[in-house]
């Protein structure tokens, strides 16, 4: 019986992570020139958003969202994303704290 818990949360515990994470979201994809005269967050790391930076974007890395969420609490957003994780996870992230992702800036053309 043990065995069947561990297994169950086990189960759900990877399934979770897994939508945070990889269950795409419903989010057009933008050029960076749609986005003019918008608020643009960028969720890049440091060292991608310093190698390729996005002018007019508020560099908001995924793990600072928390703490940076009151600037924009209730606006509508674009972000720019490196890859579809970073996508998928900061649009579930920003959601959570009432910022509506209006859709998404590729910076990388693997997105």
């Amino acid at each position: 019986m043990a065995v069947f818990i561990i297994t169950a949360v086990l189960v759900t515990a990877v399934l979770l992570i897994g939508y945070k994470r990889y269950w795409p979201v419903n989010v057009q994809r933008i050029s960076p020139d749609e986005a003019a005269g918008h608020p643009v967050i960028d969720v890049r790391d440091w060292q991608e958003a310093g190698r390729l930076p996005l002018a007019g974007a508020e560099h908001i890395p995924c793990g600072y969202i928390p703490r940076n969420a009151g600037k924009f609490g209730g606006q509508e957003v674009y972000i720019a994303a490196a890859s579809a994780m970073e996508r998928n996870f900061s649009v579930r992230l920003l959601k959570k704290y009432n910022i509506h992702v209006k859709g998404f800036i590729c910076m990388n053309e693997s997105v």
